[in-house]
C-alpha cells in the first residue's frame, strides 16, 4: 500500500501542462493557477537569478583599463550568449533553402524572450481582424476586435502599460493606461520632421511603469532594459509570474526548467495524455502528465513540437501560414540634435513617439502594396559617442568638439510591415538535420515576394520625406530588407479559423483534432498586422484560459 502510493505520488496528473515560460505560457499559469488548478511548466532553458544571472548595467568606458583597445565581450553579450541563441547552433540547428535565409533568435531562460523585449504594447484594430474581408487576401479572424478587447484591458492592467488617448484610427485607445513619458528632446525634432512629412506620432505605449504600481517601483530611466530590469519596473513573464506563482503556491504550480519539450503523447482515445521532454543536465527522457496541455513555446518551437509529434493537423494547415514582419530601418543625424546636452537622458529607451500606419490619412493614395507598416523611431544619448571618434579627423580642442557634436544626434527609423500569406512561406521537419537530442530540425522556408518588396520600397520613400522634413544629413538608407526573422515577430503556423478543413485551431485557441490541446502563442494568430505581437499573446492566453476553466467546470475537459 505505501509503496503503491509512493509511485502515484512520482508520476502525478496534473490538471493542465503548459510548455514554454514566455508572455503565452506565463500569463496561462498566472490564470489558472490562482484559480485552483494544479499545473506544470516545462522550459528549455533554467531560471535566471535576480541581481545574479544579469549584467543590469554596462560599465562606463573610462573604466576600461584597455581603452577598447582589447577586444572581448561585453557582460551584456556574455548573458546573451548564455541565455539566447541567434541562429542556427550545432546543438540547435535549422536549415533554409539556398539563398532564402532565415534568423530565429531563441530564449533559453524562464521567461522565454520577455527577458530581452522591446516592450512596445499596440491593440490589433477591427480592420486587422478582416483583411480578407478588405482586400480579398490571406484569411479573416474567427474572432473580432470587441471579443479581444476585454482581454487587452486584462493585459495591459497585469503589466502596466504607459501612454495616453491619442484617437489614432490605426491603434485603438484604452482606459488603463499608466501616465505617458515625457517627451525627449530628440522625440520633438522627430516628431516635427514626421509631422510636415504629414504623418502623425503618437505617444508610446510600452509596458513601463512611469508610476509605482501593483508593488512594483516606477522605472528610474537607467536605460539598462536590454540586460534586464533591477526593480522589474517592465513586465517579463519570469518575474511577474511564474517566480510570484512559485513562491505564492507552491503544491500546486511545479515549474520544470531545463526541459527540452519533443513529443505531446496521445491516448488511445485520441486526447493529449502528457509531454515526453529530455531532461538537458541528465540527457535522460521523462514524461510530464495532464489532463490538459497547452503549447507556448513560441511559434516556431510550438510548431516544430506538433510537427514531430505528428498531431492536430487532419488540415494540414501546421507549419504553413506562416507569418512574420517586413523589418526596414535607416538612419540620419538631424542637426537640429547637434550639441545635444547630454543630460537630456535616455528615458525608457528608443524614443518615447511611435508612428502608426498613416495609409488612413492618405485616402487617395495609390499604393502598388496591401497592408501597412508602423515606425519604431530611436535616438538616443550612448556613453559612446555615435560616430566612431577614430573615423574623425582633427585633434585638440577641435576635434572633441566634432566628436561631441554628432552625439546624440543620430535617428534611428525602424518599421514593422505586414506580410501576406503565401503557400511559399512555411516551416517543416528538415529529413536529415536532427539536434542534439535527436530531434528533427526545422526547415525555415520564408521568401521575399512582390507584395514585400513593394511595400520595402514605399518604407524607403517615406524615411526620405521624414528625413528631407529634418534636413538630415550623414543619410543612410538600406538596399533592402533586413533578413527575415529579424523582427523576432513569428506568426501563424498553427492558425485559428471558422472552419477545421482549413485551420488548425477554434475561435478559442483549442485544437480542431485534439479537444485537449490548446495553442496560445503567436502560432495561433491569423493575420500578422504590423503590430508587435506580445499584447495579442497575451490576450489570446489569457482568454483560451478562461476557457479552459469554463469548460473545466461543464466536465468538458
Amino acid at each position: 500500500m505505501f509503496t503503491q502510493n509512493r509511485r502515484t505520488q512520482s508520476t502525478p496528473v496534473y490538471d493542465v501542462v503548459i510548455v514554454g515560460s514566455g508572455a503565452a505560457g506565463g500569463t496561462a499559469a498566472w490564470v489558472l493557477v490562482q484559480a485552483g488548478l494544479r499545473v506544470a511548466m516545462l522550459e528549455a532553458g533554467p531560471l535566471r537569478k535576480h541581481l545574479v544571472d544579469f549584467p543590469y548595467h554596462d560599465p562606463f568606458p573610462y573604466t576600461d583599463p584597455y581603452r577598447g583597445a582589447r577586444e572581448e565581450l561585453s557582460k551584456s553579450e556574455e548573458f546573451a550568449k548564455k541565455y539566447s541563441m541567434n541562429g542556427s547552433t550545432p546543438e540547435e540547428p535549422y536549415t533554409t533553402p539556398e539563398k532564402m535565409p532565415y534568423q530565429w533568435f531563441r530564449a533559453r531562460n524562464v521567461g522565454g524572450r520577455t527577458m530581452f523585449w522591446g516592450r512596445f504594447a499596440n491593440r490589433f484594430n477591427e480592420d486587422d481582424f478582416k483583411g480578407y474581408s478588405r482586400d480579398g487576401h490571406g484569411k479573416d479572424w474567427p474572432i473580432s476586435y470587441q471579443e479581444i478587447s476585454p482581454y487587452y484591458d486584462k493585459a495591459e492592467v497585469f503589466m502596466g502599460v504607459c501612454g495616453a488617448k491619442e484617437n489614432h484610427p490605426d491603434l485603438p485607445d484604452a482606459d488603463n493606461f499608466l501616465p505617458p513619458v515625457a517627451l525627449k528632446c530628440s522625440d520633438v525634432v522627430i516628431r516635427k520632421a514626421a509631422d510636415k512629412a504629414g504623418i502623425p506620432s503618437i505617444r508610446v505605449r510600452r509596458a513601463m511603469l512611469t508610476k509605482a504600481y501593483n508593488g512594483y517601483p516606477a522605472c528610474h530611466y537607467c536605460n539598462g532594459c536590454d540586460n534586464g530590469c533591477e526593480t522589474h519596473s517592465f513586465y517579463t513573464s519570469a518575474f511577474r509570474q511564474v517566480v510570484p506563482l512559485m513562491e505564492k503556491y507552491p503544491r500546486t504550480f511545479r515549474l520544470i526548467p531545463n526541459a527540452m519539450a519533443h513529443k505531446i503523447n496521445v491516448n488511445a482515445k485520441g486526447q493529449a495524455s502528457g509531454v515526453s521532454y529530455i531532461d538537458k543536465a541528465t540527457g535522460r527522457e521523462r514524461t510530464v502528465r495532464g489532463r490538459v496541455i497547452m503549447a507556448a513555446c513560441g511559434t516556431l518551437e510550438t510548431t516544430r513540437l506538433l510537427l514531430h509529434s505528428n498531431i492536430a493537423n487532419s488540415s494540414g494547415m501546421v507549419g504553413r501560414n506562416f507569418l512574420e514582419h517586413l523589418d526596414v530601418g535607416a538612419q540620419a543625424y538631424f542637426p537640429e540634435l547637434f550639441f545635444m546636452d547630454r543630460e537630456a537622458g535616455d528615458g525608457i529607451g528608443g524614443s518615447h513617439i511611435v508612428i502608426p500606419w498613416f495609409g488612413y490619412f492618405r485616402k487617395d493614395e495609390k499604393r502598388d502594396f496591401l497592408r501597412g507598416f508602423q515606425i519604431e523611431p530611436s535616438s538616443r544619448i550612448r556613453m559612446r559617442p555615435d560616430r566612431n571618434a577614430k573615423r574623425i579627423a582633427g585633434f585638440g580642442s577641435d576635434f572633441k568638439k566634432e566628436v561631441r557634436k554628432w552625439t546624440g544626434a543620430r535617428v534611428v527609423l525602424a518599421s514593422h510591415g505586414e506580410m501576406l500569406p503565401s503557400p511559399n512561406k512555411f516551416v517543416e521537419l528538415d529529413p536529415t538535420v536532427k539536434d542534439k537530442w535527436g530531434v528533427p530540425a526545422l526547415k525555415i522556408h520564408h521568401p521575399l515576394e512582390e507584395n514585400d518588396i513593394n511595400m520595402f520600397k514605399y518604407m524607403k520613400r517615406t524615411y526620405e520625406e521624414i528625413f528631407d522634413a529634418a534636413k538630415g544629413v550623414r543619410i543612410e538608407l538600406p538596399d533592402a530588407p533586413d533578413v527575415a526573422g529579424h523582427s523576432i515577430h513569428e506568426m501563424g503556423t498553427a492558425h485559428m479559423g471558422d472552419d477545421p478543413k482549413t485551420s488548425v485551431l477554434n475561435r478559442f485557441n483549442q485544437s480542431w483534432d485534439v479537444k485537449n490541446l490548446f495553442v496560445v502563442d503567436a502560432a495561433s494568430f491569423t493575420s500578422g498586422t504590423h503590430k508587435n505581437p506580445t499584447l495579442m499573446i497575451m490576450a489570446l492566453s489569457w482568454r483560451a484560459s478562461e476557457y479552459i476553466l469554463s469548460e473545466m467546470k461543464k466536465r468538458n475537459l
